[in-house]
């Protein structure tokens, strides 16, 4: 059985990783991928680089962690909706506030600076493509839902679901470079009133 004191180092220990997988999102959010380094990331936490690397392997454990923070959370509050989803209406307003949500939070923001950054990491390159890999799992199960069983045979729901998850992240990574371009909530909203127009000239 574990001591009183022991317990109370396993809660100060998991307050300490905890701290320092937020102060990762931060500066990621804040600082961008180039800047988020484990000296910055130790001082936004209040802790010093050795217990970052106490706690995690390197700095791209870490950023892995602050993803599976990131994709958990969302997973766990749009999975259910996106399967509920019923027509092609709800499905891109939902889209529309996901998309919403996401830039306002930051959450966005990190999987663009860590998609951008993962290209010159190898440590990372595997790591943040397994995790986009399970977004566009979901996204290809919301699409089958949605393609005509005829055509399911040419118009693949994994392909879809791909190009979704590649223009979500496109989209904002030209939105950075242009500074005033549109984002993904822009489409969506534009998307949305293009099926409005359509179903009522049908």
């Amino acid at each position: 059985m574990a001591t009183a004191e022991a317990k109370v180092g396993n809660r100060a220990g998991a307050a300490t990783r905890d701290a320092l997988v937020t102060a990762a999102r931060e500066t990621l959010v804040e600082d961008g991928f180039a800047r988020t380094s484990a000296r910055s990331v130790a001082s936004r936490a209040g802790c010093s680089q050795a217990s970052l690397f106490y706690h995690f392997d390197g700095v791209a454990e870490l950023l892995l962690a602050v993803l599976d923070e990131v994709s958990d959370r969302r997973m766990a509050a749009y999975r259910e909706p996106l399967l509920a989803a019923r027509t092609p209406g709800q499905l891109a307003r939902l889209g529309r506030r996901i998309a919403a949500e996401d830039v306002r939070s930051g959450d966005l923001r990190v999987l663009v600076e860590l998609v951008a950054g993962a290209s010159a990491r190898p440590d990372l390159t595997a790591g943040v493509a397994e995790r986009i890999g399970r977004w566009e799992e979901l996204v290809a199960q919301v699409a089958e839902r949605f393609i005509p069983r005829p055509l399911r045979s040419t118009v693949r729901p994994a392909v879809v679901a791909h190009a979704v998850v590649a223009g979500f992240l496109g989209l904002e990574l030209l939105r950075d470079l242009r500074g005033d371009g549109a984002g993904t909530e822009d489409v969506l909203t534009d998307l949305e009133k293009v099926g409005r127009l359509a179903g009522a000239g049908s």
